[in-house]
């Protein structure tokens, strides 16, 4: 298998293989829905019984179905030893297989006996104390077996770009006393070693596979619900009567749906696979070639996990990693989202007025008064989920209280409503849509596994240094890089953990730089690595359906997307676009942002509706775009000056652009 996506190794099973898969996803969702709030409410509403009205048989209870929330080892162990074997039985071990093999049904099987002994001596390693409680053989070879399957497992879901970073990383921290100089580390035993991976928090058992088994699980199960309620009909709909009647109007349709789906999925490839069907066909029967138009949907839809109010998995994980409030990252994220968004539709509507492209049939906008009269109830779960936030409850209760909403008011709508099958389809929805991310998240607890152990973030520190020279603007240039090319294949959010292992430290420690800041700019590229070549998985999801290369989708996605390059380093010397600082300051900083990304926009483009831009005149603005990211007010001014100066002789000189439709 090459560098390729996850998508061309998936399968579904048929037969009683499918049966067991629906169960054991059914089984996870109601597991995942108990711990992460279900077991909190029964156990506060019978502390409340027993305390007021004397139902002393209660406190027993309460305090049972209260210690699931605790009790995060056997949680975790739990959701492996469901998701694994699923994931195991729904990849295949070679591209082009199609059926399961006897390997598959072995390592599901073993994946599943692997969490069952860390269930049953759950309470021993929940307990367990760092240099007090030593591994026994058993803990030892049940430890490199989980090890093994995490890492195979991590092959047939991610490719092999995450799975030979974790080799190599494994690799160097069991040879590394051997190597030369700054590079060695000290010797330690196999006990240590397993104890760290498979014991411990530093390894599979830490941050990243909990937040996979709680915050992503529950807003990837209120996605598929709101999925299948019609939630995503609605956001077509509604996109379709905003901007249908606009030149272009097919493209900014696209461009809205997506992102309203997308702030909700967070999940570049699950977006495409949402709205794409529907945006993708229409746009080329407008006459927008296909390459752009699988384009335009990737793009769009990579924006979602930076986009309020949901933004997926990653801003859960991001609070979980920072301890800052969610509704504190929502809140810094709105600004940077909106304008990656301008940034899109600014090109597109360029395009739109240099190829002279139509509106949207007549036929296909549906009023904006009926859209909203037909689905305004799928509106409320997403109000539910905005006052949850705002009123401060955890992302658990949020998504398990969103969800029930739309459970809820789907039944007032009899053609949409979620009975038992389609609560079913809606749990295997979500845990094939988890397979991959299980996959990188637990490969992404090995990896900081062998940092911890190996002691590897200092060492990376000294590298990335040493190449940029220790100085602060090389030193992002290569930290973008490095998220891009980590990100080949990846899931977003696996992106972000690593970034946040390898290079927070670095941007944190050395520089200086504000939290909020460093994490955001991580965040940022990783979303953007899904539609960066060689290995762009939202380009790959838009190529199938769209029926093009994907590699002929990359070109054009990153120019629609360089808003999203350069804003980064805005933000980081600017903080301001993150709602940080006074309101003018804040209003300043937007200001020259939407300059800026105007700027690098129409360079990227070359053109300015039927205006040519010379590359003279590209390249200025190029510069005008790069200075404006300074945080000395003097200079900012004087790029947006110059740029300003230029864009206006450039409207007024009116040299018409030579027109290529299949340009792009």
């Amino acid at each position: 298998m090459s560098f390729l996506n996850w998508e061309g190794t998936r399968h579904r099973p048929g037969g009683a293989w499918a049966i067991l898969i629906r169960v054991g996803a059914v089984i996870a969702t109601v597991y995942v829905l108990w711990i992460g709030a279900l077991a909190q409410i029964t156990g506060n509403a019978a502390l409340w019984l027993a305390t007021h009205l004397k139902l002393g048989f209660l406190y027993g209870f309460a305090g049972w179905a209260r210690a699931f929330t605790a009790n995060w080892h056997l949680d975790i162990s739990i959701f492996i030893a469901i998701t694994f074997p699923i994931a195991f039985l729904t990849t295949t071990a070679r591209r082009g297989r199609r059926g399961l093999s006897w390997t598959d049904v072995s390592l599901a099987a073993l994946s599943f006996a692997a969490a069952a002994y860390y269930i049953v001596l759950h309470e021993r390693f929940l307990n367990w104390s760092r240099g007090f409680s030593q591994p026994s053989l058993a803990d030892i070879l049940v430890g490199l077996l989980l090890l093994g399957l995490v890492v195979e497992l991590c092959r047939r879901s991610t490719g092999w770009g995450l799975t030979t970073l974790v080799m190599l990383l494994l690799a160097f921290t069991v040879f590394g006393r051997w190597m030369p100089g700054a590079l060695r580390h000290d010797n330690f035993g196999i006990a240590y070693f397993t104890e760290m991976m498979t014991i411990t928090e530093n390894g599979i058992y830490g941050a990243p596979l909990e937040v996979a088994a709680t915050y992503a699980f529950l807003f990837v199960l209120f996605g598929s619900f709101y999925e299948k309620s019609g939630g995503g009909q609605l956001f077509f709909e509604l996109a379709s009567a905003i901007t249908g009647r606009m030149r272009g109007g097919a493209a900014k349709a696209c461009v809205t749906a997506s992102g309203l789906y997308g702030s909700v999925s967070g999940s570049p490839t699950a977006d495409v696979a949402t709205t794409g069907p529907l945006t993708i066909p229409i746009m080329k029967k407008m006459g927008i070639p296909a390459a752009r138009a699988g384009a335009i949907e990737a793009t769009a839809s990579s924006g979602g996990a930076m986009l309020p109010p949901v933004m997926g998995a990653v801003a859960f994980i991001m609070s979980d990693i920072t301890g800052i409030a969610y509704k504190s990252i929502a809140w810094a994220s709105l600004l940077p989202a909106l304008l990656y968004y301008y940034s899109i539709y600014l090109l597109v509507h360029n395009e739109a007025v240099r190829n002279n492209e139509p509106r949207l049939p007549e036929e296909e906008i549906v009023p904006l008064a009926r859209a909203l009269a037909g689905g305004w109830r799928h509106l409320l779960p997403l109000g539910a989920l905005i006052a949850l936030l705002v009123a401060g409850y955890t992302p658990v209760y949020v998504a398990a209280g969103a969800t029930a909403a739309v459970i809820v008011l789907s039944w007032f709508h009899p053609p949409s409503a979620i009975g038992p099958r389609r609560f079913v389809e809606c749990c295997t929805d979500t845990i094939t849509q988890l397979v991959p991310l299980v996959g990188a998240v637990a490969a992404a607890g090995v990896v900081i596994g062998a940092i911890e152990i190996s002691a590897l973030a200092g060492k990376f520190t000294l590298l990335i240094n040493a190449i940029s020279g220790g100085l602060l603007v090389p030193t992002l240039l290569l930290s973008a890089l490095f998220l891009i090319l980590l990100g080949m294949g990846m899931p977003t959010p696996a992106v972000y953990i690593m970034g946040a292992a390898l290079l927070a430290p670095v941007l944190r420690g050395v520089f200086n730089l504000p939290e909020m800041q460093v994490h955001l700019f991580m965040l940022y590229f990783a979303c953007l690595s899904a539609i960066t070549p060689p290995v762009a998985v939202a380009n790959f999801a838009a190529g199938a359906i769209a029926g093009v290369n994907p590699m002929a989708l990359g070109p054009y996605a990153v120019k629609l997307a360089i808003g999203g390059f350069i804003l980064p380093f805005y933000f980081l010397f600017n903080p301001g676009l993150n709602m940080q600082g006074g309101l003018l300051y804040i209003l300043e900083c937007t200001f020259f942002a939407v300059a800026m990304v105007t700027f690098a926009s129409l360079a990227m483009q070359g053109f300015m509706g039927q205006q040519s831009i010379a590359w003279p005149f590209r390249l200025l603005l190029l510069a005008c775009a790069v200075a404006t990211v300074s945080p000395r007010f003097d200079l900012t001014l004087g790029a947006v000056l110059v740029g300003a100066a230029l864009l206006a002789y450039l409207h007024f000189r009116r040299r018409p652009a030579k027109i290529d439709v299949a340009a792009g």
